[in-house]
């Protein structure tokens, strides 16, 4: 398995300074776990996750890969992992981003999710709302102990038109990530809510 697409993982220290617990053995099973629920969906977008990617763990190539973080460093490609895919990592706050996204057709995954603020507008609001009611499958992955993120997904979880599919809770016990108070971890899958499918087309086809 690819630590990182299209040589970011150069780019990474073995122990990111300040993150010793991500230098671990397992610490990038969350990376794998949310590309399991996002394969074959064929526009990606990753808000976070400059460390590792989650594109470098995917075993189908979608037709592109989008992460948004201002600590990337800006990075344009035509291929992912040798496939042809575009590729962006673009350095700035999801907030200051307007991306022309197939409505329904990407996938939205958060790996370590913990959104601040940025300037006047919230970490949570219309524009992560507007992402994540749009996306064809939504992955966050998060620390139930760390506050500022559990109470976010109080509200993302009350979406009226988008439904948890999948939630799993598990520890990472790898002789370094358990040393934090963030080796309790939880993952989950949203999707759009059947019902509510039905009725935007009904909608659509009238």
């Amino acid at each position: 398995m690819q630590q990182s697409a299209t040589k970011i993982a150069g780019d990474v220290p073995a122990s990111p300074a300040g993150m010793p617990h991500l230098a671990g053995p397992a610490a990038d099973v969350r990376q794998a776990m949310a590309a399991h629920f996002v394969e074959g969906v064929s526009n990606l977008v990753e808000i976070g996750g400059h460390l590792r990617p989650v594109s470098g763990f995917l075993h189908q190539i979608p037709d592109s890969f989008v992460c948004i973080d201002p600590k990337s460093k800006p990075f344009e490609s035509d291929k992912l992992n040798g496939m042809p895919c575009r590729v962006r990592h673009i350095a700035r706050k999801f907030q200051d981003v307007d991306l022309e996204l197939p409505r329904g057709n990407y996938g939205l995954v958060f790996v370590g999710y913990s959104l601040k603020g940025f300037g006047s507008q919230d970490a949570v609001g219309e524009k992560l709302f507007s992402l994540i009611d749009n996306s064809a499958i939504t992955v966050i992955e998060f620390s139930p102990n760390l506050l500022r993120a559990s109470e976010q997904m109080h509200h993302l979880l009350a979406r009226p038109g988008m439904e948890a599919v999948c939630s799993l809770d598990f520890s990472i016990q790898d002789g370094s990530f358990e040393k934090t108070e963030y080796g309790v971890r939880r993952l989950v899958v949203l999707r759009p809510r059947s019902d509510a499918f039905s009725r935007q087309n009904a909608t659509t086809d009238a």
